[in-house]
């Protein structure tokens, strides 16, 4: 008896994106750059964790396309990424079926000229 493969996930980028994102202090250093831009020596301050591991997290989530460089002067900024992000975050729920969502277009609401003829007793 043959067991049916399941579907492979819609993108070949997912894999180093989820070792990316399994380790937690990547985690965090993601969610701190979600709300700005950070040099490294920012998100050094909030670990206690030595400068070159930070940049080894940083440089881990660039290689999975997760967080983008911006050099300014003698700065490095990093941000997330947030199209890549987002496909990551879509090919994971659309590889489930459970996971997928249906949008259904909202009725378009009636206009004040069909509703006034209803109310006279004309179009129906």
């Amino acid at each position: 008896m043959h067991m049916k493969k399941p579907p492979a996930p819609k993108t070949d980028a997912l894999p180093d994106s989820f070792r990316a994102l399994a380790d937690t202090t990547r985690m965090k250093i993601m969610l701190m750059l979600e709300g700005r831009r950070r040099t490294v020596n920012e998100i050094v301050e909030f670990f206690d964790l030595s400068q070159p591991t930070i940049s080894r997290h940083l440089q881990t989530l660039a290689d999975a396309g997760l967080v983008k460089r911006e050099k300014q002067g003698q700065k490095v900024y990093y941000s997330i990424n947030g199209g890549a992000l987002s496909a990551v975050c879509i090919g994971l729920a659309s590889s489930f079926p459970c996971c997928c969502v249906t949008v259904t277009p909202k009725p378009e609401p009636e206009t004040p000229e069909v509703d006034s003829k209803r109310k006279k007793g004309g179009a129906r």
